[in-house]
């Protein structure tokens, strides 16, 4: 073997070496498994202060409950998350607000 095959053979060999953590990346058990609202809440909207996961809770307990429609909850939630911005609870939490008047729902 040539040396010019040698060197294209090791440094192939270093190139490809990355992709073999991708190629064993762990894969979930599961495809099933659900993550709850409240999670869902906390984690897209990324509450970190205790009394914007004591909002999550809330409203996730409220649509549990039926007081809030689940619908409303996604769409804004969906909505507030769109946006881009660092912090997106505040958006969430008066577009809700202001759906649930719009509605006259009171939670």
């Amino acid at each position: 073997m040539s040396s010019r095959h040698f060197t294209i053979l090791i440094v192939t060999t270093l190139l490809t070496v990355p992709f073999a953590n991708v190629i064993h990346a762990e894969v979930p058990k599961s495809t099933n498994e659900k993550v709850s609202l409240k999670d869902r809440l906390v984690t897209g909207l990324r509450a970190t202060r205790p009394e914007d996961i004591e909002y999550c809770e809330r409203v996730a307990n409220a649509t549990r409950t039926g007081k809030l429609p689940t619908k409303i909850v996604d769409s804004t939630y969906f909505w507030a998350t769109a946006k881009k911005v660092d912090y997106p609870l505040p958006a969430f939490a008066k577009a809700l607000e202001l759906q649930c008047q719009r509605l006259g729902i009171s939670w």
